[in-house]
């Protein structure tokens, strides 16, 4: 007997509906992070505004504009036309 839990058919439908839901939310999430943002075209001057520096000010915009492209390729009004790693551009915000 194999270890660990066996996939069933409704393991895998479990698992697709909770990743199919997770993205979705996520998705909406970093297009809600946008509007506040960029909404009125405020960007830098917004996020200076809270303290930030013009530097990292103008990184969170790049960062953010990553994930607003994963976003909007997810809604249909983005594409990416070469091959880019979201992933490595994102990492510096996640990695330790």
């Amino acid at each position: 007997m194999a270890a660990g839990s066996q996939s069933t058919q409704a393991s895998i439908n479990q698992a697709l509906t909770a990743n199919a839901v997770l993205l979705r939310d996520v998705c909406q999430s970093i297009a809600f992070l946008n509007e506040q943002i960029n909404g009125g075209g405020a960007g830098t001057a917004y996020l200076e505004s809270l303290g930030f520096s013009a530097g990292d000010a103008a990184d969170a915009l790049t960062k953010l504009g990553y994930l607003n492209t994963v976003s909007g390729v997810y809604k249909g009004t983005a594409t990416q036309a070469s091959t880019f790693s979201f992933e490595n551009a994102t990492a510096p915000l996640w990695a330790t």
